[in-house]
Protein backbone atom coordinates (compact mmCIF):
# COMPACT_ATOMS: atom_id res chain seq x y z
CA UNK A 1 0.00 0.00 0.00
CA UNK A 2 1.55 3.29 -1.14
CA UNK A 3 0.95 6.35 1.01
CA UNK A 4 1.19 8.57 -2.06
CA UNK A 5 -1.39 6.58 -4.01
CA UNK A 6 -3.77 6.54 -1.05
CA UNK A 7 -3.41 10.31 -0.75
CA UNK A 8 -3.86 11.12 -4.44
CA UNK A 9 -6.21 8.54 -5.97
CA UNK A 10 -9.38 10.27 -7.18
CA UNK A 11 -8.39 13.40 -5.28
CA UNK A 12 -9.05 16.17 -7.84
CA UNK A 13 -12.53 16.94 -9.15
CA UNK A 14 -12.00 18.97 -12.31
CA UNK A 15 -13.77 22.34 -12.15
CA UNK A 16 -12.23 23.99 -15.20
CA UNK A 17 -15.44 25.91 -15.96
CA UNK A 18 -15.07 27.94 -12.78
CA UNK A 19 -12.78 30.90 -11.92
CA UNK A 20 -9.99 31.61 -12.10
CA UNK A 21 -9.59 29.32 -15.13
CA UNK A 22 -13.17 29.91 -16.38
CA UNK A 23 -12.59 27.73 -19.45
CA UNK A 24 -15.16 27.55 -22.22
CA UNK A 25 -17.10 24.28 -22.26
CA UNK A 26 -15.39 22.76 -25.29
CA UNK A 27 -11.91 23.42 -23.88
CA UNK A 28 -12.81 22.10 -20.42
CA UNK A 29 -14.31 18.90 -21.84
CA UNK A 30 -11.33 18.34 -24.13
CA UNK A 31 -8.92 18.85 -21.23
CA UNK A 32 -10.85 16.41 -19.02
CA UNK A 33 -10.87 13.83 -21.82
CA UNK A 34 -7.09 14.11 -22.10
CA UNK A 35 -6.60 13.82 -18.34
CA UNK A 36 -8.80 10.69 -18.31
CA UNK A 37 -6.32 8.86 -20.52
CA UNK A 38 -3.15 10.60 -19.32
CA UNK A 39 -0.38 9.29 -17.05
CA UNK A 40 -2.00 10.73 -13.91
CA UNK A 41 -5.59 9.67 -14.64
CA UNK A 42 -5.80 7.77 -11.34
CA UNK A 43 -5.72 11.07 -9.45
CA UNK A 44 -8.67 12.54 -11.36
CA UNK A 45 -12.20 12.60 -9.97
CA UNK A 46 -15.47 13.91 -11.37
CA UNK A 47 -16.18 16.70 -13.86
CA UNK A 48 -17.90 19.57 -12.03
CA UNK A 49 -20.62 21.39 -13.97
CA UNK A 50 -23.42 23.83 -13.03
CA UNK A 51 -26.88 22.30 -13.39
CA UNK A 52 -27.86 24.96 -15.91
CA UNK A 53 -25.09 23.89 -18.29
CA UNK A 54 -25.72 20.12 -18.31
CA UNK A 55 -27.11 20.03 -21.84
CA UNK A 56 -24.22 22.15 -23.12
CA UNK A 57 -21.84 19.76 -21.36
CA UNK A 58 -23.49 16.71 -22.94
CA UNK A 59 -23.18 18.25 -26.38
CA UNK A 60 -19.49 19.01 -25.95
CA UNK A 61 -18.81 15.55 -24.51
CA UNK A 62 -20.57 13.97 -27.48
CA UNK A 63 -18.36 15.90 -29.90
CA UNK A 64 -14.92 15.64 -28.31
CA UNK A 65 -15.06 14.06 -24.90
CA UNK A 66 -14.96 10.31 -25.00
CA UNK A 67 -13.30 9.20 -28.22
CA UNK A 68 -10.23 7.72 -26.55
CA UNK A 69 -11.76 7.03 -23.15
CA UNK A 70 -12.06 3.24 -23.38
CA UNK A 71 -11.18 0.54 -20.91
CA UNK A 72 -11.19 -3.26 -21.26
CA UNK A 73 -14.99 -3.29 -21.28
CA UNK A 74 -15.40 -0.48 -23.80
CA UNK A 75 -16.27 3.15 -23.29
CA UNK A 76 -16.28 4.20 -19.64
CA UNK A 77 -18.90 6.47 -18.16
CA UNK A 78 -17.71 9.87 -17.00
CA UNK A 79 -18.49 10.74 -13.34
CA UNK A 80 -20.21 14.11 -13.08
CA UNK A 81 -20.70 16.33 -10.03
CA UNK A 82 -23.50 18.87 -10.50
CA UNK A 83 -23.48 22.23 -8.77
CA UNK A 84 -27.02 23.30 -7.80
CA UNK A 85 -27.95 26.92 -7.15
CA UNK A 86 -30.17 28.41 -4.48
CA UNK A 87 -32.84 27.26 -3.98
CA UNK A 88 -31.47 23.93 -5.21
CA UNK A 89 -34.70 22.00 -5.85
CA UNK A 90 -35.13 22.63 -9.60
CA UNK A 91 -31.44 22.05 -10.27
CA UNK A 92 -31.50 18.81 -8.29
CA UNK A 93 -34.44 17.56 -10.36
CA UNK A 94 -32.65 18.57 -13.58
CA UNK A 95 -29.51 16.67 -12.56
CA UNK A 96 -31.43 13.52 -11.68
CA UNK A 97 -33.25 13.58 -15.03
CA UNK A 98 -29.92 14.00 -16.77
CA UNK A 99 -28.50 10.88 -15.13
CA UNK A 100 -31.50 8.66 -15.96
CA UNK A 101 -31.79 6.01 -17.30
CA UNK A 102 -28.88 4.19 -15.60
CA UNK A 103 -25.68 4.92 -17.48
CA UNK A 104 -26.56 8.56 -17.88
CA UNK A 105 -26.72 10.91 -20.82
CA UNK A 106 -24.25 9.66 -23.47
CA UNK A 107 -22.23 7.83 -20.83
CA UNK A 108 -22.22 10.77 -18.41
CA UNK A 109 -23.33 9.71 -14.95
CA UNK A 110 -24.21 12.13 -12.17
CA UNK A 111 -22.45 10.69 -9.12
CA UNK A 112 -22.72 13.75 -6.89
CA UNK A 113 -24.66 16.93 -6.25
CA UNK A 114 -23.23 19.99 -4.52
CA UNK A 115 -25.26 22.79 -2.97
CA UNK A 116 -25.13 25.34 -0.19
CA UNK A 117 -26.96 24.69 3.08
CA UNK A 118 -27.91 27.32 5.63
CA UNK A 119 -30.55 25.26 7.41
CA UNK A 120 -31.26 21.69 8.45
CA UNK A 121 -34.51 21.96 6.49
CA UNK A 122 -32.56 22.34 3.23
CA UNK A 123 -30.39 19.35 4.12
CA UNK A 124 -33.44 17.21 4.87
CA UNK A 125 -35.42 18.31 1.80
CA UNK A 126 -32.63 17.84 -0.73
CA UNK A 127 -31.48 14.57 0.80
CA UNK A 128 -34.98 13.14 0.59
CA UNK A 129 -35.14 13.98 -3.13
CA UNK A 130 -31.82 12.35 -4.06
CA UNK A 131 -31.28 8.57 -4.26
CA UNK A 132 -28.79 7.13 -1.83
CA UNK A 133 -26.38 6.08 -4.59
CA UNK A 134 -25.85 9.75 -5.54
CA UNK A 135 -23.62 11.66 -3.13
CA UNK A 136 -24.76 15.07 -1.88
CA UNK A 137 -22.21 17.58 -0.58
CA UNK A 138 -23.67 20.45 1.45
CA UNK A 139 -21.46 23.53 1.57
CA UNK A 140 -21.46 24.93 5.10
CA UNK A 141 -20.19 28.54 5.15
CA UNK A 142 -17.38 29.20 7.60
CA UNK A 143 -18.93 32.60 8.20
CA UNK A 144 -21.54 30.88 10.37
CA UNK A 145 -20.90 30.56 14.08
CA UNK A 146 -19.36 27.31 15.19
CA UNK A 147 -22.52 26.16 16.96
CA UNK A 148 -24.53 26.78 13.77
CA UNK A 149 -21.96 24.87 11.71
CA UNK A 150 -22.09 21.96 14.14
CA UNK A 151 -25.89 21.89 13.99
CA UNK A 152 -25.72 21.68 10.19
CA UNK A 153 -23.11 18.93 10.41
CA UNK A 154 -25.47 17.00 12.68
CA UNK A 155 -28.20 17.33 10.04
CA UNK A 156 -25.80 16.20 7.31
CA UNK A 157 -24.80 13.21 9.46
CA UNK A 158 -28.44 12.25 10.11
CA UNK A 159 -29.15 12.44 6.36
CA UNK A 160 -26.16 10.22 5.51
CA UNK A 161 -24.62 12.92 3.29
CA UNK A 162 -21.31 14.80 3.25
CA UNK A 163 -20.23 18.37 3.95
CA UNK A 164 -18.31 20.81 1.80
CA UNK A 165 -15.85 23.56 2.73
CA UNK A 166 -14.76 26.53 0.63
CA UNK A 167 -11.03 27.05 1.18
CA UNK A 168 -10.32 30.01 -1.10
CA UNK A 169 -11.32 32.26 -3.96
CA UNK A 170 -10.04 34.95 -6.29
CA UNK A 171 -9.66 37.62 -3.58
CA UNK A 172 -7.62 37.48 -0.36
CA UNK A 173 -10.79 37.94 1.71
CA UNK A 174 -12.18 34.66 0.32
CA UNK A 175 -9.41 32.61 1.97
CA UNK A 176 -10.42 31.46 5.47
CA UNK A 177 -7.89 31.50 8.31
CA UNK A 178 -6.21 28.19 9.09
CA UNK A 179 -7.96 27.98 12.47
CA UNK A 180 -11.42 28.08 10.81
CA UNK A 181 -10.42 25.29 8.45
CA UNK A 182 -8.96 23.33 11.37
CA UNK A 183 -12.22 23.72 13.33
CA UNK A 184 -14.25 22.52 10.35
CA UNK A 185 -12.05 19.46 9.79
CA UNK A 186 -12.02 18.65 13.50
CA UNK A 187 -15.77 19.03 13.87
CA UNK A 188 -16.31 16.78 10.82
CA UNK A 189 -13.95 14.17 12.27
CA UNK A 190 -15.69 14.22 15.66
CA UNK A 191 -19.15 14.08 14.06
CA UNK A 192 -18.18 11.31 11.62
CA UNK A 193 -19.10 13.44 8.60
CA UNK A 194 -17.03 13.24 5.42
CA UNK A 195 -16.35 16.40 3.42
CA UNK A 196 -15.02 17.68 0.14
CA UNK A 197 -13.15 20.96 -0.32
CA UNK A 198 -13.36 23.49 -3.10
CA UNK A 199 -11.57 26.63 -4.30
CA UNK A 200 -8.03 27.73 -3.66
CA UNK A 201 -6.28 24.36 -3.44
CA UNK A 202 -4.26 24.44 -6.66
CA UNK A 203 -0.95 23.95 -4.89
CA UNK A 204 0.19 21.17 -2.55
CA UNK A 205 1.74 23.25 0.24
CA UNK A 206 0.57 26.46 1.88
CA UNK A 207 2.32 29.46 0.33
CA UNK A 208 1.79 32.94 -1.03
CA UNK A 209 0.50 32.64 -4.60
CA UNK A 210 -1.23 34.64 -7.29
CA UNK A 211 -5.00 34.19 -6.95
CA UNK A 212 -5.82 34.41 -10.67
CA UNK A 213 -3.98 34.03 -13.96
CA UNK A 214 -4.13 37.77 -14.72
CA UNK A 215 -0.87 39.72 -14.84
CA UNK A 216 -2.13 42.07 -12.12
CA UNK A 217 -3.57 39.32 -9.95
CA UNK A 218 -3.66 39.91 -6.19
CA UNK A 219 -1.47 37.65 -4.09
CA UNK A 220 -2.24 35.97 -0.79
CA UNK A 221 -1.30 32.95 1.30
CA UNK A 222 -3.30 30.00 -0.07
CA UNK A 223 -4.04 26.72 1.65
CA UNK A 224 -2.26 23.65 0.28
CA UNK A 225 -4.10 20.48 -0.58
CA UNK A 226 -1.41 18.31 1.00
CA UNK A 227 -1.79 20.38 4.17
CA UNK A 228 -5.57 19.93 4.17
CA UNK A 229 -5.62 16.20 3.51
CA UNK A 230 -2.74 15.35 5.86
CA UNK A 231 -4.46 17.45 8.53
CA UNK A 232 -7.61 15.44 7.89
CA UNK A 233 -5.72 12.17 8.28
CA UNK A 234 -4.32 13.41 11.60
CA UNK A 235 -7.77 14.58 12.71
CA UNK A 236 -9.38 11.25 11.87
CA UNK A 237 -6.80 9.36 13.91
CA UNK A 238 -6.95 11.75 16.88
CA UNK A 239 -10.76 11.91 16.95
CA UNK A 240 -10.78 8.24 17.90
CA UNK A 241 -9.59 9.27 21.38
CA UNK A 242 -12.42 10.45 23.63
CA UNK A 243 -10.05 12.70 25.58
CA UNK A 244 -9.14 14.57 22.39
CA UNK A 245 -12.81 15.04 21.48
CA UNK A 246 -13.55 16.35 24.95
CA UNK A 247 -10.97 19.11 24.48
CA UNK A 248 -13.27 20.65 21.85
CA UNK A 249 -10.64 22.71 20.05
CA UNK A 250 -8.65 21.18 17.16
CA UNK A 251 -5.49 19.37 18.30
CA UNK A 252 -2.23 21.22 17.75
CA UNK A 253 -1.17 18.69 15.10
CA UNK A 254 -4.19 19.49 12.92
CA UNK A 255 -3.65 23.24 13.08
CA UNK A 256 0.10 22.84 12.73
CA UNK A 257 -0.17 20.81 9.53
CA UNK A 258 -2.54 23.38 8.02
CA UNK A 259 -0.16 26.23 8.84
CA UNK A 260 2.96 24.48 7.52
CA UNK A 261 4.69 26.39 4.69
CA UNK A 262 7.89 24.39 4.34
CA UNK A 263 7.53 21.72 1.61
CA UNK A 264 10.50 19.85 3.10
CA UNK A 265 8.49 19.27 6.28
CA UNK A 266 6.45 16.74 4.27
CA UNK A 267 7.94 13.51 2.98
CA UNK A 268 6.73 10.26 1.47
CA UNK A 269 8.59 7.08 2.35
CA UNK A 270 6.87 4.03 0.87
CA UNK A 271 3.85 3.20 3.00
CA UNK A 272 4.20 6.23 5.29
CA UNK A 273 3.65 9.97 4.88
CA UNK A 274 5.62 12.16 7.26
CA UNK A 275 5.03 15.67 8.54
CA UNK A 276 7.90 16.62 10.84
CA UNK A 277 7.63 14.11 13.73
CA UNK A 278 4.17 12.89 12.73
CA UNK A 279 4.07 9.62 10.75
CA UNK A 280 0.83 8.74 8.94
CA UNK A 281 0.69 5.15 7.61
CA UNK A 282 -0.94 4.50 4.25
CA UNK A 283 -3.75 2.57 5.96
CA UNK A 284 -4.64 5.68 8.01
CA UNK A 285 -4.60 7.84 4.87
CA UNK A 286 -6.91 5.39 3.12
CA UNK A 287 -9.35 5.44 6.03
CA UNK A 288 -9.23 9.24 6.26
CA UNK A 289 -9.88 9.60 2.52
CA UNK A 290 -12.81 7.18 2.70
CA UNK A 291 -14.31 8.32 5.99
CA UNK A 292 -13.42 12.03 6.18
CA UNK A 293 -11.65 13.94 3.39
CA UNK A 294 -13.02 12.76 0.04
CA UNK A 295 -11.73 15.12 -2.67
CA UNK A 296 -11.26 18.73 -3.67
CA UNK A 297 -12.50 20.71 -6.65
CA UNK A 298 -9.91 22.57 -8.71
CA UNK A 299 -10.19 24.57 -11.92
CA UNK A 300 -6.72 23.22 -12.78
CA UNK A 301 -5.48 19.65 -12.89
CA UNK A 302 -2.12 20.57 -14.42
CA UNK A 303 -1.08 22.80 -11.50
CA UNK A 304 -1.52 20.21 -8.72
CA UNK A 305 0.26 17.57 -10.79
CA UNK A 306 3.01 19.96 -11.90
CA UNK A 307 3.69 21.14 -8.37
CA UNK A 308 3.90 17.56 -7.11
CA UNK A 309 6.40 16.84 -9.87
CA UNK A 310 8.43 19.89 -8.83
CA UNK A 311 8.47 18.53 -5.27
CA UNK A 312 9.78 15.22 -6.59
CA UNK A 313 6.66 13.32 -5.49
CA UNK A 314 5.62 12.44 -9.03
CA UNK A 315 7.79 11.58 -12.05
Amino acid sequence: MSALNELLTGLVDFAGLFPPAAMDMESAVRAYAEYRVGPHAAYLGAFVVPAGRLEEFAGAAGRVGRRADHGPGGARSWPVSVLAGEPPDADVARALRFSAPPGGEQGLTVVALETRALSAATVDRVSAAVPGDVSVAFEIPLSLGRDERRALLAAVKAAGRIAKIRTGGVTPEAIPPAIRVAEFIWDCACAGVAFKATAGLHHPVRAEQRLTYAADSPRAVMHGFVNVFVAAAAAWALAGDEANRAADEPPAAVTGVLEERNPLAFAIAGDTLHWRDLAVPAADIERARRKLARSFGSCSFDEPVGDLQALGWLP
